[in-house]
Formats: structure tokens, C-alpha cells, sequence
């Protein structure tokens, strides 16, 4: 009876080993979404801007504290853009994939090292909850990485969203006008 309870009790803990791997591959995929977008929406603000900058428009005529704030808009446009890209960038981890391999194959840079048969009687005969733990703790360092960076992107898209926003009232209105040298 208590190697049936221990069959059971190892077989909820892979289940619930799989459904947190499934909501992190959700999670992970969630945050490429939202990275893509702030790059999207990043790349056209800077495109915008530099158009913005060119003789006799909006940017053109800025001097004195307003050049600064001007740059520092954009600075952080760019810098912003940078931390989107850094999360859609594929990470395949190549340099430990070969050793490592020997003892995993839920992750597809090891599984493409097995040939099948092998695979197969790994499948049947081996524990598969080390490995999964593993895998858990590795993707929820990866998803916590592009988190920050996608939280990053947005700080810095805002704050440099903002800038220009002043900056181009300040050049194109009177109302801030009396603030250029």
C-alpha cells in the first residue's frame, strides 16, 4: 500500500510540476507580447522624433535646457527600445547544452541532442521530476529577467514620452514659450 500512496503522491507532483511549467511558458509568452508592442511603439516614437528634428520642424529650434531635455527624451526612447529587444532575443543557452543533455530533455536545446529511442527509454525509466524542477526554476529566472526589463522599457518610454512632450510644447506654443532662452 505505501508504494501505491508513493506512486500517487509522485504523480500529483509531476502533474503540478507540468501546470506551473504550462503557466510559465503562458507568462513568458505574455511578456514577449507586451516587449514587442513597447518596441513597436518605441521604434515609431524615435523614427517620429529624429523626422521631428530635421530644419524648420517642431525640434529643430531647441536650445539651452530644452536641447537637454530634447536629448533626454530621446536617450531614453532609444534606451527603452534597447530593453524591449533584450526580452524578445532568443536564449538557447548553447554553451552547456551538450553535458547537460545527458540528464534533461524537457527543454528542446537538450531534446534536439537525444535520438529517439534513447528518448523513449528515458521516458519510461527515468524520474522526471528533477528535471522538471529544474526547468521551473530556470524559466521562472528567465520570466522574472524579461519582466524587469519589460517594466524598465515602459519607465523609460514614459519618461522620455514626456520630455518630448514638453519639449515640443515648449518650441511650438507660446505658453512655455517664455521659457527659451
Amino acid at each position: 500500500m505505501k508504494d501505491l500512496e508513493l506512486a500517487l503522491l509522485q504523480s500529483n507532483a509531476v502533474d503540478t510540476a507540468w501546470r506551473i511549467h504550462q503557466a510559465q511558458v503562458d507568462w513568458t509568452g505574455k511578456v514577449d507580447a507586451k516587449a514587442t508592442f513597447a518596441f513597436a511603439i518605441e521604434s515609431a516614437a524615435i523614427a517620429t522624433v529624429v523626422a521631428l528634428t530635421a530644419t524648420d520642424r517642431l525640434y529643430s529650434s531647441l536650445v539651452g535646457i530644452w536641447q537637454a531635455v530634447y536629448y533626454l527624451g530621446l536617450v531614453s526612447l532609444m534606451v527603452a527600445a534597447g530593453f524591449a529587444a533584450l526580452v524578445v532575443i532568443p536564449r538557447l543557452r548553447s554553451k552547456h547544452l551538450q553535458k547537460e543533455s545527458d540528464d534533461n530533455f524537457v527543454y528542446f536545446g537538450h531534446a534536439r541532442l537525444w535520438n529517439a529511442s534513447d528518448l523513449e527509454l528515458a521516458l519510461v525509466s527515468r524520474d522526471i521530476l528533477p528535471q522538471l524542477s529544474r526547468q521551473i526554476v530556470g524559466m521562472a529566472q528567465i520570466a522574472w529577467t524579461k519582466h524587469v526589463r519589460v517594466q524598465w522599457s515602459f519607465r523609460l518610454a514614459a519618461l522620455g514620452g514626456v520630455a518630448l512632450v514638453l519639449c515640443g510644447l515648449a518650441a511650438g506654443t507660446s505658453w512655455l514659450g517664455f521659457l527659451l532662452p
